[in-house]
């Protein structure tokens, strides 16, 4: 179907062609979904049109998908304009920027696909690693590198770094006095082998800061004085020796503590808490005493100094050890930062051996085997470009190249652009415009879509650079246009407003762009179809239980969690949004919006990813799955490493019993038991004995044996193919799990050849190096299909949606950022040199160096946090729907959080809010006023319509609903005339009442199955959460009371084991000359002994009868209803009925003759 032509203003036009005017140089600020690709194409369109030969041009992009893409797109265009006739193909070359285009032009513009298409080297659209891997193929010599080299991929860089890190633990253990051997022992004091391995790899793979640090000064040794240095201690300081200083000071030695904490213990109880951590000090030796010594002048949360050591009533009372006690903290707060300096000189001391160890292992490996990873790459390009050696590189390099254009600029790391500065380095100069030809740089992105800082990516660096090339363009006389696109061709009106709102105010939008351009400003276009946000009510955590009955777990948290409730709510809508063809688009090109519309958008994957994809699975909504899986994890690789276990070790029976059950050989579990009963050889030889006499065991064995037969003589690759293709288990893979397992599959059977390549074809080492992969599968999530798409927000980068779905938006980078690499500042030092790098600890413990390291990387975290915010937004077109789960430890959501951001911006808005109460929640919708208010056309039409002729049958009333008489409750009221109208107070007394007999039935019901020494604590807990508006006396004279009655030795049978609480019952009663009447109730009590059975009702009168004949009639009826029905399950043994008053404490049983009177007069009733 064609698009309808899109309503564009001129001077959107305008911008676009000077963005994309050959003749000049750009750099172009576009919002998001402003069409800076669509530029990016024009602009090489264009300089293809000028005449520039396509070997001349360069564009770099950030993915091998965006340069994929770019490609595809500029040679879509020039193929179509080869089938376009003259005036068609004026009108196209129009729209790319040339006003005036004629037939010399048209003459070129046919050509130019064949052109692009057939010259040596063509369009070179490339990442900036393929442009190094390059320039290094082509200039090995000059770059210092192998003739031959191959790039690493992350994979086999994972597994050389294990390595790497392996030999240097095993050296250090063998060696426990060797310089390395020393720092494991300090490391593995400080963390956890797992954490300690990933504070290893993080270092060794740091190029920009740790490793460029080490290798900076030379040696381990060198750095090692640089940290003390920098963190104010003497390289000679010991830890030993601080620790000693502080336990061992003039004013409060060892010695006396046991004294000064006799005299505290006649304090209050703070005091008295002083009084005990001393004496706990004594309990210790070594760091932890001193631990236990410093938490006397520390709080116990931040490690910060306590206001006052002692209570000022403590200090009037004894002045000397008052004065003592001020004194000694003044002597220790200094020597406690000496401590925490020492700590993490030493810990940070530990890395450096271990990390640089590591990392000269995994240099020597590559160089061994002739390899570079994508940073080498980045280096050794750089290195060779700032070589005064390197003349005949930039001599080559200027000859080949005219125009740089650079895409995503805003993710182009420091040491990207200086690459990019070298190769444009003469374009400004003299000689520069040889032969008379104009050369550019052309660089497009957004400050506020930086979000790839763990790649390197410096958002900051985008301003500077365009700052840069504007000066040095402009100063060489020419012609540099930075060019600012605020239209967005993607989001209505409402959501662009939204975003404005939301980063409006200066601490907020400095995070995502520079301070001096303001808050920003998006602009819709006119043809732009109608756009709303919702705001949901944030789900919470349930506490109540779903399960009523004597089966519920007293104190278990609810299964319901606030992300499985909130992801039933997102698969509600986005069925109500299909199914109701809610429309989407631009005006003049509406359609119903479809499930590949949806886009559903977290920060991370997590429980909320999990659940949402769980949850529209199970509605049978089409979803796209995750985008990023582990592949080990995936239930199709399970099960093909379970047949491998299986066919290696033939006697393990639970991997061939899972391998049996997969979709490659198609049993179920009656199967498996069929082959399992009663066997007393393996499940292997027992399939063999039955397969006999039951045709799908056949199947399942002749297809066993032929894996048996294959797997021997064949590589891991071969076998695999074989039973994925050839033997069709592909196929029945994908019927069984969809067609996202092709992903899986395809990368397995990679997997599978490129083990092949660097080890023996083995099965068995294959699946060994498998498990021990760290392996995550990409998945393209481009919209190919019907189905929605669950992404985290990094992934749908350019990407785009009509409907957007906001999951964990309560969430902040500190719940899961943990810093462990802190940078320190250089201070007065070379801006550009790398600085210290220290292995952080608690935040508690930080010494003063690290504090504002630490702060100021935080901050800059934060300020991702806010671009990733607006990524999210803006990938919105129609509708954004921002929900998010209430952490359970908060009452309120988190200040600066996405949604609390969110909800201010809209609270400040222009927009019209409509507040919309649902079943699932509260919804706060913001519209623009003209988009929700119906026309005065529209409304005219309405009131002049026809009237509306309803049909007869619903003029007609409706019949009388049939009263119930074949169905019993015993619970229901018996005379209307005891429960009388109530006045306004005593209605608000009756609910009360009413809330306080289903607490007491409840504690009643769970506590006698809970430990008697437990019983209180779990009795509060309930009341604590469920007795909304009872205060603590009430709610603890609540627990006290139902724990007496429990314990009462009067009712012991009554809550003794066995007894059962909540007991359903469901029965018939024969009616004398008519229906049978189906009873249905609950017994609060049930006790069934072999002679007898009882039924307890608890009534939680605050008046009971005195005399069982006085006890109200319907409380009598509910007995007598449950005695009929059990008389007809237990008819031998005597069946009792009781009322247990629990204000009183009696148990009153109603005598057998005024029960079977109560049952006469209701079955003849």
């Amino acid at each position: 179907m064609v698009k309808a032509r899109r309503s564009i203003p001129d001077d959107v036009r305008a911008k676009q062609a000077r963005a994309s005017d050959p003749a000049a140089s750009a750099f172009v600020s576009a919002n998001a979904g402003s069409g800076k690709t669509h530029v990016l194409v024009q602009r090489v369109v264009r300089l293809l049109l000028a005449g520039v030969p396509p070997e001349k041009i360069l564009c770099i992009t950030f993915t091998k998908a965006a340069a994929a893409n770019m490609a595809e797109r500029v040679f879509t265009m020039l193929g179509h304009w080869v089938t376009l006739d003259d005036d068609a193909l004026d009108a196209a070359i129009r729209e790319a920027g040339i006003a005036h285009p004629g037939a010399r032009l048209r003459k070129s513009a046919r050509k130019l696909f064949a052109c692009a298409l057939e010259t040596p080297g063509g369009l070179k659209v490339q990442t900036i690693h393929a442009l190094c891997t390059r320039l290094l193929q082509q200039f090995p010599f000059e770059a210092n590198v192998p003739a031959r080299f191959a790039v690493l991929d992350d994979r086999d860089q994972n597994e050389m770094m294990e390595r790497a890190n392996l030999a240097v633990f095993l050296e250090a253990s063998r060696n426990p006095d060797s310089p390395t051997g020393r720092a494991l022992m300090t490391a593995m004091a400080s963390a956890a082998d797992v954490t300690f391995k990933d504070v290893v790899r993080e270092a060794c793979l740091s190029r920009d800061h740790f490793m460029a640090w080490t290798d900076a000064a030379g040696s381990a040794q060198a750095a090692a004085a640089q940290i003390s240095a920098a963190l104010g201690v003497a390289p000679g300081d010991r830890l030993e020796d601080v620790e000693r200083d502080i336990v061992d000071g003039p004013n409060l030695p060892r010695g006396r503590w046991s004294e000064i904490a006799v005299v505290l213990q006649t304090g209050n109880k703070s005091d008295q808490d002083q009084a005990t951590r001393l004496r706990d000090a004594l309990v210790f030796t070594g760091a932890a005493q001193v631990d236990e010594y410093l938490g006397v002048f520390l709080t116990e949360a931040d490690r910060t100094p306590r206001k006052s050591v002692v209570t000022k009533k403590f200090c009037d009372g004894n002045p000397a050890i008052g004065r003592l006690l001020e004194s000694e903290a003044r002597r220790v707060l200094p020597l406690i930062e000496r401590r925490r300096a020492v700590v993490a000189r030493d810990r940070t001391e530990a890395l450096l051996y271990i990390a640089t160890s590591a990392a000269a292992n995994y240099r020597r490996e590559k160089q061994e085997r002739g390899l570079l990873d994508y940073d080498d790459l980045i280096d050794k390009t750089l290195a060779m470009l700032d070589r005064v050696s390197s003349g005949w590189v930039h001599y080559k390099l200027d000859r080949g190249v005219d125009h740089v254009l650079i895409d995503e600029a805003q993710d182009t790391s420091p040491r990207q652009w200086d690459i990019v500065a070298h190769i444009i380095s003469e374009f400004t100069s003299g000689a520069g415009a040889r032969d008379g030809v104009v050369r550019t740089v052309f660089a497009v992105g957004d400050e506020k879509q930086s979000i790839f800082s763990f790649q390197g990516a410096a958002p900051r660096e985008f301003d500077l650079r365009r700052r840069a090339l504007q000066r040095k363009f402009e100063g060489a006389g020419l012609k540099f246009d930075p060019v600012s696109f605020t239209y967005s061709f993607r989001s209505g009106p409402a959501i662009l407003h939204a975003v404005d709102q939301v980063f409006r105010e200066q601490d907020i939008y400095r995070s995502i762009h520079a301070v001096d351009i303001g808050n920003p400003i998006h602009h819709a276009l006119a043809d732009a179809g109608p756009s709303q946000i919702d705001l949901w009510e944030l789900a919470e955590t349930d506490d109540r239980q779903d399960i009523e009955g004597w089966r519920a777990p007293f104190d278990g948290v609810s299964a319901t969690s606030p992300e499985v409730k909130l992801a039933r709510r997102i698969q509600a809508e986005i069925k109500s949004l299909v199914g109701s063809r809610a429309m989407t688009g631009a005006k003049g090109d509406r359609r119903p919006l479809r499930y590949g519309d949806m886009l559903v958008l977290v920060r991370r994957r997590g429980n909320a990813f999990d659940a949402v994809i769980q949850a529209l699975k199970h509605a049978g909504i089409p979803v796209a799955g995750a985008d990023r899986l582990k592949l080990t994890e995936h239930i199709a690789i399970i099960d093909l490493m379970n047949l491998a276990d299986a066919l290696l070790l033939p006697q393990d029976d639970l991997a061939l019993a899972v391998a049996l059950k997969s979709p490659l050989f198609g049993l179920d579990d009656d199967d498996l038991f069929k082959i399992a009963r009663d066997r007393k050889v393996s499940l292997r030889a027992a399939l063999s004995a039955r397969a006999a006499t039951d045709g799908r065991l056949r199947d399942a064995l002749w297809r066993l044996e032929q894996c048996e037969r294959r797997f021997a003589g064949e590589t891991p690759f071969a076998f695999y193919a074989w039973l994925l293709g050839g033997d069709g288990g592909r196929a029945r893979i994908l019927r069984r799990l969809g067609h996202e397992a092709n992903d899986a599959l395809d990368e397995f059977l990679e997997l599978a050849l490129s083990y092949e390549r660097k080890a023996p074809a083995s099965l068995q080492g294959f699946m060994a190096w498998l498990r021990t992969a760290d392996l995550e599968v990409k998945r393209d999530m481009e919209i190919s299909r019907d189905e929605v798409r669950v992404m985290t927000v990094h992934g749908a980068k350019g990407l785009e949606a009509s409907v957007v779905f906001l999951v964990d938006t309560t969430t902040s980078p500190s719940d899961t950022q943990r810093l462990k690499l802190i940078n320190l500042s250089q201070g007065n030092g070379d801006p550009h040199a790398p600085g210290v790098v220290v292995w952080a600890g608690r935040k508690a413990e930080d010494p003063p160096a690290v504090v504002a390291a630490r702060a100021a990387m935080i901050g800059d975290t934060e300020d991702e946090y806010r671009r990733l915010l607006y990524v999210a937004m803006t990938r919105a077109a129609d509708r954004l729907i921002v929900g998010g789960c209430l952490p359970g430890n908060m009452k309120t959501v988190r200040a600066q959080s996405w949604y609390d951001l969110i909800s201010r911006g809209l609270d400040g808005s222009a927009l019209q809010l409509q507040e919309i109460e649902t079943p699932a929640g509260l919804v706060k919708r913001y519209s623009l006023t003209e988009e929700t208010a119906p026309s005065a056309a529209l409304a005219e039409a309405a009131s002049a319509s026809a009237p509306i002729v309803l049909p007869n049958w619903l003029l007609t009333p409706a019949q009388p609903e049939a009263s119930p008489d074949s169905l019993l409750r015993p619970s229901d009221p018996a005379d209307s005339a005891a429960y009388p109208v109530r006045s306004a107070e005593s209605l608000m007394q009756r609910a009360r009442a009413l809330q306080r007999g289903t607490l007491v039935h409840r504690l009643l019901q769970s506590l006698p199955d809970i430990a008697a020494g437990r019983r209180r604590e779990a009795a509060l807990a309930y009341l604590a959460r469920n007795a909304d508006g009872w205060s603590e006396d009430e709610r603890q004279a609540m627990a006290d009371g139902t724990l007496a009655l429990i314990a009462d030795a009067r009712f012991a049978p009554v809550f003794a084991a066995g007894s059962r609480a909540e007991v359903s019952v469901v029965g018939r009663l024969d009616r004398p000359g008519g229906r049978p009447a189906l009873v249905s109730g609950q017994i609060d009590r049930l006790v069934v002994t072999e002679s007898e059975v009882l039924i307890v009702d608890f009534k939680t009168n605050h008046a009971p009868p005195s005399e069982p004949s006085e006890a109200p009639r319907g409380y009598v009826r509910q007995l007598a209803l449950y005695r009929a029905v059990l008389a007809k399950l237990y008819p031998q043994r005597t069946i009792r009925a009781a009322l247990l008053w629990t204000e009183t404490s009696e148990l009153m049983e109603i005598s057998v003759p005024a029960l079977e009177a109560e049952l006469a007069s209701i079955i003849s009733a």
